[in-house]
């Protein structure tokens, strides 16, 4: 049988000691120890998330203006592409003008001189028809001289 003497009670006492000693000088300050570490990975994953959240929004920013910069860069690439489509008209018209003037100046030029060579041409036959009644009229009138003159004066001619 279990006996209750007063060492047992003295080995309880010591126990509830150790175990008060223990807990106020080893438990509570691991507990101290453990408490304070926790708020430091709190804070620091509560630093993360702060940081990450600015990251993102950062990043949302870049974004935003880098599509504004593209829309920017397609809005002057389509002013600039429109302002040479008008000066590429504005030139290909002034050339267009250019060349109805230079084809109307060598028309004209070439009306001129079609004109020029058609006197001349009536010139000479006027010349010729006029040597072939000169000498029709100076020489005898016999058929076969008429012959030979017209024959000739066929022949000038080409």
């Amino acid at each position: 049988m279990l006996r209750f003497d007063i060492n047992f009670l003295f080995t309880i006492i010591n126990v509830l000691l150790m175990f008060a000693v223990v807990k106020i000088f080893l438990i509570k300050p691991v507990h101290k120890i453990l408490d304070k570490r926790r708020e430091e990975v709190e804070a620091r994953y509560a630093e993360a998330d702060k940081a990450n959240e600015e990251a993102l929004a950062s990043k949302k920013q870049y974004d935003d203006s880098i599509e504004k910069i593209e829309e920017e860069k397609e809005r002057r690439f389509a002013e600039a592409r429109n302002q040479a489509n008008g000066e590429y008209e504005r030139l290909m018209e002034q050339a267009r003008k250019e060349s109805d003037k230079i084809i109307a100046s060598a028309k004209k030029e070439a009306e001129e001189e079609r004109k020029i060579r058609l006197k001349r041409a009536n010139q000479e036959i006027t010349d010729l028809v006029a040597k072939a009644a000169e000498r029709i009229v100076t020489a005898d009138q016999s058929e076969d001289m008429n012959k030979e003159l017209y024959d000739r004066f066929l022949e000038q001619a080409k």
